[in-house]
């Protein structure tokens, strides 16, 4: 189990900053052309595919949503607490670019619906019940 390394208050205002919102939803889109460079054999790739389609133009809304879970991420935590500051405004934009588009596409399978198995290449067998 992994524990959060803010508390779970400051992880929803970060989740909530509006300055933060236009680079999500551009690193959003900048994934999502990533993954249709893609080879069709990578691990994972239906999902990955069908999810840059629907978010290619990501809306506000979208973005917020994935908020949620990108505030969540370690690499986003790790990033956002360089800033020597617990206002989230400061903590936004203590994270670059680079740290924001790699939390992005950390998150990517888990968002599409891809499985660990699947993003390694593993072929899933049915849990017997």
């Amino acid at each position: 189990m992994t524990t959060p390394l803010m508390p779970l208050a400051l992880m929803a205002a970060l989740a909530n900053e509006k300055t933060l919102v236009p680079r999500v939803r551009m690193a959003i889109a900048v994934v999502a052309q990533e993954v249709f460079l893609e080879n069709a054999n990578t691990p994972g790739n239906p999902l990955r595919f069908s999810l840059a389609r629907s978010v290619l133009s990501p809306t506000d809304l979208q973005a917020a949503a994935m908020m949620v879970g990108l505030v969540a991420s370690p690499l986003f935590q790790d990033a956002a607490m360089t800033a020597s500051s617990t206002d989230p405004t400061a903590m936004a934009a203590a994270v670059t670019d680079a740290q924001l588009l790699d939390a992005v596409r950390a998150g990517w399978d888990a968002v599409a619906g891809v499985s660990p198995a699947q993003a390694t290449g593993a072929r899933e067998t049915p849990a017997e019940t």
